[in-house]
């Protein structure tokens, strides 16, 4: 029984010692280190290629989508495209039941014939009829018969045509074929399913397939109302694929819509650019991202951002800012000229030259920093002014 308290007394005392080592050499540590001033991150200023450039997500829409119907109602009995396949104009999409479309046709063309025959006959009749008028054999009112016999069987004539060629229009409307090249992209129905017309239906029709030349395709994005003054109609666009990560898709914008989209509280224009897709690769549906470069400029000097400070003097042109421009083994307050400048870097026009080394003051430090400035600010004001420092 003592045994174990004694061990349990060691083993506190133990505990104790090393958590005070520890704290020993890490406040010894944290101390040196402050003592050791700022930690930097050095960067080189150097020879590049500038860009700006705007992104946005965007989807792949066909180009040219055609949703086929068929001018004639009835039962389905041939189909033999499935989605994905690639149908040259005229090729067969669809072909209907023909059983009274050939019907209709051959009663036509019988009633035609009958009527050529009336015509060819009333003809005779008048041309021997009017000799016997010529030789006062016949009255005048039974030659006018005859000139009315004539008429009517003209008549009838012109008549069985036209039923016959409606009668060959309907048997051709029962086959459906394609009116472009293109890929079917959905289709609709199947064998032996009854269909309503297109054109006679009032609910317009079933749909049979949908159709698109999938050669040329767009994508649409939408463009923040910030950016969209900066792009125009004709402009060059990158466009990458989710599917393909690592390959680009050039093209060009053909159309800026004229109003804008709010969406979630951001307000897009809609932008329209036309791709090449000769090998098909991109789908309809396919999310990407677009991109579109606003300023390209070659051989520029360029800094990154984050070496750069705000002048914060009153009258200090907009345009020039402050590194750390290392010197020996210290770091000296330097001023520069920028150019054009965005997120990553800027272009530097007058104050350094390429391969300077400019100092960056490590993440933890600036953070620090900002966060003893903050306290500095709240500690200067007084709850309720408006707005002047406390004295102190």
């Amino acid at each position: 029984m003592h045994f174990s308290k004694f061990r349990i007394i060691l083993g506190l005392v133990l505990i104790v010692s090393v958590t005070a080592i520890v704290l020993f050499f890490v406040n010894g540590k944290a101390d040196n280190l402050e003592r050791a001033g700022p930690r930097y991150k050095e960067v080189t200023v150097e020879w590049g290629t500038f860009e700006i450039a705007v992104s946005a997500s965007g989807v792949v829409k066909p180009i040219d989508r055609v949703e086929i119907k068929s001018k004639a109602s009835g039962q389905i009995e041939e189909l033999p495209v499935e989605v994905g396949d690639f149908v040259r104009k005229g090729e067969l999409i669809a072909r209907l039941d023909q059983k009274d479309e050939k019907t209709a046709v051959e009663q036509a063309q019988a009633d035609m014939d009958i009527a050529k025959a009336e015509l060819n006959q009333a003809q005779l009749t008048f041309e021997r009829r009017d000799k016997l008028f010529q030789e006062n054999l016949i009255s005048e009112e039974e030659r006018d018969q005859l000139v009315l016999n004539l008429a009517v069987a003209k008549g009838k004539l012109i008549q069985a045509t036209s039923t016959l060629d409606r009668a060959r229009e309907r048997l051709s409307e029962s086959i459906v074929r394609a009116p472009i090249d293109g890929i079917i992209l959905q289709k609709y129905v199947e064998e032996g399913q009854i269909i309503a017309s297109g054109v006679s239906n009032v609910s317009g029709g079933t749909p049979i397939v949908d159709i698109a030349d999938m050669r040329s395709v767009y994508i649409e994005a939408g463009i923040d109302e910030i950016d969209i003054g900066k792009i125009s109609i004709g402009q060059s666009a990158t466009v990458v694929a989710e599917a393909y990560p690592r390959l680009n898709f050039q093209g060009k914008i053909v159309r800026i819509a004229p109003e804008a989209v709010v969406e979630q509280n951001v307000t897009l224009f809609d932008v329209v650019v036309e791709v090449q897709n000769t090998e098909g690769k991109l789908k309809s549906g396919m999310n990407t991202t677009i991109e579109i470069t606003i300023v390209k400029k070659e051989d520029v000097l360029l800094a990154p951002v984050m070496a750069l400070q705000m002048e914060r003097e009153e009258g200090t042109p907009a345009n020039e800012r402050t590194v750390l421009l290392k010197k020996g083994d210290d770091y000296v307050p330097h001023k520069v000229t920028i150019g054009l400048s965005n997120f990553k870097e800027a272009e530097i026009l007058s104050g350094l030259e390429p391969g300077s080394v400019l100092g960056v003051l490590m993440t933890s430090r600036l953070k620090q920093e900002n966060e003893q400035m903050e306290d500095r600010i709240r500690s200067s004001r007084s709850f309720g002014t408006t707005g002047r420092q406390r004295s102190r």
